[in-house]
């Protein structure tokens, strides 16, 4: 006993697909073609760079604004933190109270002043530019650190000289004179950019501009399926039933 052969198609009938029935996805299928006008990430168009000029120079002027901000930050940090006295014995200079907050004050001025200002940019940052984008937070996190050591910079520049050794001598013993605007650590440099990113962030995932909804990819390789196939399916092939052997031949 065989096994039945296919029917040969029709004649005056198509051997591909019949009209107004969708072919079938063939995942296997090449790849269509992109139009040349098609900017995609994949032919690495425009929307396909990460960083562009703009973004540079986005970045760049961000930076520079903000570093600006750090001769405020240490003019509002002389005036605003407190004295912090030291006693001299004629050669060296010694904390006239060891356990006086002051010395504390110091640092926590500077902290608070820097946390504040940072709001301020990553708010300013954000009305200035509602999209956001890379160079805006690189300018943003790069100027709060330099901005900082601006700052601390020039609050020491404007406090009484840092030369202890010096002024004890001058005060000559038992003199008492006040300490100079220094930093315990460069840790407190990070306050400001951590602020202002943190702020930047909120602002544009709360009132940003939304993106479009994406576009819908077809699966796999191949064309994508549009909907159902329109009109009546079309009737199977009727495959001759084979013949049994000693059965007498069939018209």
């Amino acid at each position: 006993m065989t096994a039945p052969t296919p029917s040969s198609p029709q004649p005056g009938r198509p051997s591909g697909p019949e009209p107004g029935r969708q072919p079938r996805h063939d995942p296997w299928a090449a790849r269509p073609p992109v139009p040349e006008g098609d900017d995609t990430p994949e032919r690495g168009g425009p929307t396909g760079d990460v960083v562009g000029v703009p973004d540079l120079w986005q970045g760049i002027v961000t930076a520079v604004a903000v570093t600006v901000g750090g001769l405020l930050l240490g003019l509002l940090w002389w005036w605003l933190a407190p004295d912090v006295a030291y006693i001299s014995d004629g050669r060296d200079a010694f904390l006239r109270n060891n356990e006086s907050e002051d010395s504390f004050g110091v640092q926590g001025t500077f902290a608070a002043l820097a946390a504040g200002l940072g709001v301020l940019s990553g708010l300013a940052a954000f009305l200035l530019r509602r999209a956001g984008g890379v160079g805006v937070v690189l300018g943003l996190a790069s100027g709060g650190v330099l901005g900082s050591w601006l700052g601390a910079w020039f609050g020491g520049l404007l406090g009484p000289d840092g030369d202890l050794t010096a002024r004890a001598v001058e005060a000559g013993r038992g003199g008492v004179f006040e300490g100079p605007l220094e930093l315990s650590g460069w840790v407190l440099w990070l306050l400001w950019p951590l602020a202002a990113l943190a702020t930047h962030l909120l602002l544009v995932a709360a009132f940003g501009p939304r993106e479009p909804a994406p576009r819908v990819l077809p699966q796999g390789w191949g064309p994508p399926q549009d909907g159902p196939p329109q009109g009546p399916p079309p009737p199977a092939p009727e495959h001759p039933r084979p013949q049994a052997p000693g059965e007498p031949p069939r018209p």
